[in-house]
């Protein structure tokens, strides 16, 4: 709870109950860490900023005290006057394992190793186009997150200890939500690299709902929005050698939930352009170009809340299958008992078996 700014008791912005049964499910499952993956506690719509947060880690902690959390910053994690980008609150509270060397830049992107998972955490508003956060601070690396992130992605593919290369970031690049849709600035700066060097998963928040992507390279010839081209209809057993899957991941307990506006007539909205100038509501406004969703393959249409996890079978020698096995669940209301939503593998062939 915390104070509305009538004074009158209400709960923190956008929360619901199902914050915490995300948390007593994650524990159930017991990962070795987990990813979350933008607007964590929407601290930037309430009075009293401070409370929110700690109610956000007093929640948390009941997990991140057996393994870590590690988080990407979303929108809402820009605070009107929180340090230079809006961003200082988050950059406190997390330490996490960045090498940029400029204090205003430090711990919004950066990447880490676990086995033979290379995981690459990006801040979004940096590169997309929409106008989410308190201030719009699109283009404020200069840069310098585009050159990490592709350094990083190089680095990942020519090494023969690194078979997995997945990426987490909070706005979207697919979506067939009538909610935020999909950003053509993610599309257009982040599309040729992830192609380039074979990104395997990307997770993503930012639409509050389940959707997967088919595994997708290159764009759809001719297309406005630079629609991303399905290059295989499986969605049980998916070689990601041959494109990337895109996971939206945003059922972690927000109240507005927008798995009751997926399109049903086979189609997605893409922002392709934004105002100059912020509109009525202190924001700039997106302009929408609507596309066919080709890119589709799973969608929760049922259920608002839940999470996956993802385990990694490493394959048995040089050159091996390695496999990575998804199971998402939905977290249930009333009681946050878990139920298998689905369950599917991404295989690819392992580095060590490569010619360099």
């Amino acid at each position: 709870m915390t104070w509305a700014a009538n004074g009158t008791v209400a709960l923190d912005a956008n929360s619901t109950p199902a914050t915490k049964d995300i948390v007593t499910g994650i524990e159930q499952v017991a990962p070795l860490f987990h990813l979350l993956n933008g607007d964590l506690c929407y601290a930037n719509l309430d009075v009293d900023r401070v409370r929110t947060w700690n109610n956000f880690f007093t929640n948390n902690t009941r997990s991140a005290r057996f393994r870590p959390w590690m988080p990407a910053a979303g929108n809402h994690e820009i605070e009107k006057a929180n340090g230079p980008l809006g961003l200082g609150a988050y950059q406190t509270y997390f330490t996490l394992p960045s090498t940029e060397t400029d204090a205003e830049l430090a711990g919004l992107w950066y990447a880490f190793t676990v086995g033979s998972v290379r995981v690459i955490v990006l801040q979004n508003d940096d590169n997309c186009l929409q106008d989410g956060g308190d201030v719009y601070i699109s283009g404020y690396s200069g840069g310098r997150q585009l050159a990490f992130l592709e350094k990083e992605l190089k680095a990942a593919r020519s090494s023969g200890d690194i078979d997995w290369v997945v990426v987490a970031m909070h706005q979207v690049m697919i979506s067939s939500s009538d909610a935020n849709g999909a950003d053509l600035g993610l599309r257009q700066k982040y599309g040729p690299l992830f192609d380039r060097y074979g990104v395997d998963l990307v997770l993503c928040g930012h639409e509050h709902n389940y959707e997967r992507s088919l595994a997708v390279r290159g764009v759809v010839t001719g297309s406005e929005t630079l629609t991303p081209r399905p290059v295989s209809q499986a969605t049980d057993s998916i070689d990601t050698g041959l494109g990337t899957v895109h996971m939206i991941l945003g059922g972690g307990g927000v109240s507005g939930t927008t798995n009751e506006k997926f399109f049903t007539d086979g189609t997605a909205k893409v922002i392709t352009a934004v105002s100059a100038t912020p509109g009525s509501n202190g924001k700039r406004t997106s302009t929408y170009t609507k596309e066919e969703a080709v890119w589709t393959g799973v969608r929760d249409i049922e259920h608002p809340y839940g999470f996956a996890a993802f385990t990694v079978d490493p394959g048995r020698h040089a050159g091996d299958t390695t496999r990575m096995h998804v199971t998402y669940y939905n977290v249930n209301k009333p009681n946050g008992d878990l139920s298998v939503f689905e369950t599917f593998t991404l295989h690819r062939r392992r580095s060590d078996g490569h010619s360099r």
